[in-house]
């Protein structure tokens, strides 16, 4: 799977948008399963680090389900899940029909 996110990845313009993150705070910001979080801009590409209160892989897949769905482009998106023991880190791309898109990665703890 992560093969395919990397050539879909050379398919599209990665960057980022004002208005997806400011969904994201927004989405981020009224979960009351939350602790923390934070996201960061590096060359071109969200870094979305969420701290929940409870954490266990089964929250943190329902968790990121309800977020993708909140943030996704209409169009297309996809991702991959790699489990890193007390994490669950997620590579999330998302595009528009435009082949513009948003790629991230979501770490869930």
């Amino acid at each position: 799977m992560f093969r395919i996110i990397n050539q879909y990845l050379a398919c599209v313009n990665i960057k980022t948008d004002a208005g997806l993150r400011s969904n994201m705070e927004i989405f981020l910001h009224d979960r009351e399963d939350i602790s923390k979080f934070c996201i960061n801009e590096n060359f071109n590409k969200y870094i979305v680090d969420i701290k929940m209160e409870k954490f266990s892989v089964d929250l943190a897949d329902r968790f990121f389900r309800d977020f993708t769905t909140e943030i996704a482009y209409a169009y297309s998106s996809m991702y991959v899940r790699y489990n890193e023991g007390v994490r669950v880190r997620y590579r999330f791309v998302t595009s528009k029909e435009d082949k513009s898109a948003v790629y991230m990665d979501i770490v869930i703890s």
